[in-house]
């Protein structure tokens, strides 16, 4: 059965790959400075990719359709965007107009967190995470929220706590049923869900964020991978149902991928979930030695990559330096990324940001969410990697 999957997705990734080199929806972008808009909310993009052409996009031609001048909505934004409030985590993502948000809750699918961590503890709003040095600078005004699967603000960097108990299999601690994946089982799920009214100008939405687990880089390619949903429900937009938002083509679709079809609109025709098995993240070591890949020890290390990588030292999820020393104070992250979506004007959404333990609470994953804006122009759908210089 492997053996004709490969050969299905071989040939699929051919077909597709040769006649739409860039999708239009997914793809990388180079930023030049850490809040990218003008005075008057229109985007700053420069032509700073490989290529011979004076757009922004990586393709050979000479349209820009993978990055296009976008002015957005601006928000006056006076407040401090840090502390422990939902004021704070509303101002650190830079919504700051109060007259949008009609609702901002913190909650968990888990009810008992009789582990080491409490709900409080898995979000806040800060001005950095990790070294003051580090690639991980805000990306619009002066902070960003954090929001994890353990506590957020550990002095330790040790990412491995077990919040909700996976430990004990009595019949209160059986997890929670996954929203979006059928017959999976998560822990120390925490989601952060805001009821919004777009502007009457929008064309649509748009944020930044940072993906981190300790998973990586032990168990790409497996189903023990921790997921962060970005989640829209909307009258019009989805037709009132749940959609999942962020997703890209995968780090390795031979081995795994979550879902393919008409909703999967990457090159390849196979998608994953914003996780550790996306295929935009920062390589520690995968292939190679991996027990979930036949014959890794002849594969090389972090061959085919992105080669946009985001310094993320002083989080505690910095890639070990073998395999070996791949423990509970290491990993990796997608380094920055941006999704956008459109929603029409004047329409009132839920948007939900989800993040979860896979199958048991160990193994923590973390997020930094920021820059979330209202285009009034409209712009090209989905997740891309950008690089901030």
């Amino acid at each position: 059965m492997k053996y004709f999957l490969t050969l299905a997705l071989l040939f699929t990734s051919f077909i597709l790959v040769s006649a739409c080199e860039d999708s239009g929806s997914k793809g990388k972008v180079s930023v030049d400075d850490s809040d990218n808009t003008s005075s008057d909310g229109t985007d700053i993009i420069s032509d700073t990719d490989s290529d011979s052409d004076s757009d922004s996009d990586s393709d050979s031609d000479s349209d820009s359709d993978s990055v296009e001048e976008v002015v957005v909505i601006p928000m006056n934004c006076s407040c401090s965007g840090v502390g422990h409030s939902m004021d704070d985590m509303l101002c650190a993502i830079d919504i700051c107009d109060d007259s949008i948000v009609s609702s901002n809750t913190i909650t968990s699918a888990i009810e008992d967190w009789d582990g080491t961590c409490t709900l409080d503890e898995t979000y806040e709003a800060v001005e950095h995470f990790g070294s003051s040095t580090n690639g991980l600078t805000p990306q619009k005004n002066d902070s960003y929220a954090l929001l994890g699967t353990g506590p957020v603000m550990n002095s330790e960097k040790i990412h491995s706590w077990e919040c909700t108990r996976s430990d004990l299999k009595d019949a209160a601690h059986q997890g929670a049923p996954d929203p979006v994946v059928e017959g999976e089982i998560m822990y120390d799920p925490v989601e952060w869900t805001l009821t919004m009214k777009a502007p009457k100008d929008a064309q649509g939405f748009r944020f930044k964020y940072v993906f981190f687990s300790e998973e990586y880089d032990d168990y790409i390619s497996s189903n023990r991978n921790d997921k962060f949903y970005i989640i829209l429900n909307a009258p019009q937009t989805t037709g009132g149902e749940d959609k999942v938002i962020n997703y890209t083509a995968c780090r390795d679709p031979f081995e795994y991928f979550d879902f393919s079809g008409e909703e999967c609109d990457v090159p390849s025709g196979f998608c994953c979930y914003v996780a550790i098995n996306s295929a935009l993240s920062d390589c520690c070591w995968y292939p190679y030695k991996s027990r979930w890949v036949d014959n890794s020890p002849s594969l090389e290390a972090c061959a085919g990559t992105s080669d946009i990588t985001t310094d993320i030292t002083g989080t505690g999820f910095e890639c070990a330096d073998s395999v070996e020393n791949d423990m509970d104070d290491h990993g990796s992250s997608t380094g920055w990324l941006q999704t956008s979506w459109p929603i029409n004007g004047g329409e009132t959404f839920t948007l939900t940001f989800h993040l979860h333990d896979t199958k048991d609470g160990y193994w923590d994953s973390q997020v930094i969410l920021d820059a979330f804006e209202f285009p009034k122009t409209k712009g090209n759908t989905g997740t891309i990697e950008i690089s901030i210089d």
